[in-house]
């Protein structure tokens, strides 16, 4: 009995009261563990392909170029539903709640739909200007077409990844992309190389395993959200839209989704500049630095993530003290956080560095740029906590802003200056680059700070009063 009181405990979680450091890391760590496994799984996919050809682990990145468009814009319109969702669970309006979590499947199918026919229609086209050519465009079509295909099952798991979040049960969520990443784990080399009396299926093999991964995440994922034990449940009644509503979650949404398209488009101009002046070895420099970044996002993302739920769910229930309380403690812990990581990345640059390459000048680049873009890590995290408290708050444009200040006002121009028009090494890029974080990450929190200060309720899109 014991047991099944703390199970419905849980997944009846209140994020507007109690300690707010206790339920910001209640949150926080399984989501930070959450992204370490799809992780894990996308490197999972890249160690079984390597092993049939070089082609095929560039026709995978290549694909991924353009799907990362796809989940740009999925995690743009489910951050829309996720907020409404968190809103009315403040507000204490169950109905409603319901209501929006079951209109957010029907938007993801939608979503997913139009990303199939439109990325199937021009797929050749997508696939040469993402940089497909020679031996590497058959494989990279053979995966696109596949994975793109079955895209519609993509958009409806980061549909349930913020159900789950918006209800403050993200340990859930944690454990689905566990089974998920191992099933993919154990499909990939059955599906590539033909295990156990299946037939070969290569490239393709990898593209269909994911789908299979991601359609048994979804299977597991929505008898949960189903069960009695919720206070929020998903029922298939309420698969249906409100154009009122829709319009809330858009406006939430398409800024979040211009927000997640503007990185890998800043990334992929700084990659240009790069290679202007410091050809292949800068670029792969940058490449293998980036990848060294993704340990920074783990509390940007976790604290982020938690702050996002748990800030709509208090201006839902008319709490804007208590929202700005949790802004400025997701603040502190993500700084700090990512800042010791950036330190532990500068102190072991060496070794890190020796289980990537063994090529001195790509060695020289990539040290000098953990001797300095790390240090900027707890700059990079609160930038992304920003951008989710404003999406939180229901506005998502300022953190579209903010990630423009970053790329397209400091980090890019500067860096072509500074090689281009001066000469300097490569270092003064990777300087570019922390100083866009820290620029960017400042503005924006005297501008979070501000608007949370002035934030009343009849500025939040739901709340407890209109109920």
């Amino acid at each position: 009995m014991e047991h099944n009181n703390k199970h419905q405990e849980w997944h009846d979680k209140d994020l507007t009261k109690g300690d707010i450091l206790k339920e910001l890391w209640s949150l926080a760590w399984p989501m930070m563990l959450s992204v370490f496994f799809y992780t894990l799984y996308n490197l999972v996919d890249a160690y079984w392909v390597s092993k049939l050809s070089p082609e095929a682990i560039a026709a995978v990145s290549i694909s991924q170029i353009t799907l990362f468009v796809m989940i740009s814009l999925g995690f743009g319109i489910t951050i829309g539903s996720g907020v409404i969702m968190s809103m009315h669970i403040g507000a204490k309006d169950k109905k409603e709640a319901e209501r929006v979590l079951g209109q957010s499947f029907v938007l993801a199918v939608i979503a997913g739909i139009l990303f199939t026919v439109i990325s199937l229609i021009f797929r050749n086209e997508l696939l040469i200007a993402s940089g497909a050519s020679g031996a590497i465009f058959e494989p990279a079509l053979d995966y696109f077409t596949i994975t793109a295909g079955g895209s519609v099952l993509f958009f409806i798991l980061i549909t349930i990844m913020f159900a789950f979040n918006a209800q403050g049960d993200t340990f859930t969520l944690t454990k689905l992309f566990a089974i998920s990443t191992l099933v993919n784990a154990i499909m990939d080399p059955i599906m590539i190389f033909g295990w156990w009396g299946l037939p070969a299926m290569g490239i393709s093999g990898a593209a269909i395993a994911t789908l299979v991964s991601q359609t048994i995440f979804i299977l597991i994922a929505i008898p949960s959200l189903s069960g009695k034990h919720r206070h929020i449940r998903f029922h298939f009644s309420n698969l249906t839209l409100k154009i009122e509503s829709v319009k809330k979650i858009l406006d939430i949404g398409i800024p979040a989704a211009l927000t997640q398209v503007i990185f890998p488009v800043g990334m992929a101009a700084l990659t240009f500049v790069i290679s202007l002046v410091f050809f292949e070895p800068g670029a792969i420099a940058f490449s293998l630095g980036f990848r060294i970044d993704f340990f920074a996002f783990l509390p940007a993302v976790g604290f982020g993530f938690g702050a996002m739920a748990m800030i709509a769910q208090s201006l839902g229930a008319g709490k804007p003290e208590r929202a700005k309380k949790i802004l400025n403690m997701a603040l502190k812990y993500s700084f700090f956080s990512a800042t010791f990581i950036g330190i532990l990345a500068f102190l072991f640059a060496g070794g890190i560095i020796r289980l990537f390459t063994s090529d001195p000048l790509v060695t020289s680049y990539t040290r000098s740029y953990m001797w300095t873009v790390v240090l900027s890590y707890g700059f990079l995290a609160a930038i992304m906590v920003e951008a989710s408290a404003f999406q939180a708050k229901g506005k998502s444009w300022p953190g579209f802003w903010i990630f423009f200040i970053k790329f397209i006002v400091i980090s890019i121009p500067l860096s072509y200056v500074l090689t281009n028009l001066f000469h300097l090494p490569i270092t003064s890029i990777w300087v570019a680059i922390a100083a866009g974080n820290i620029v960017a990450s400042m503005i924006g929190y005297f501008w979070a700070v501000k608007t949370m200060d002035k934030t009343t309720i009849n500025d939040v899109p739901v709340h407890v009063a209109k109920i």
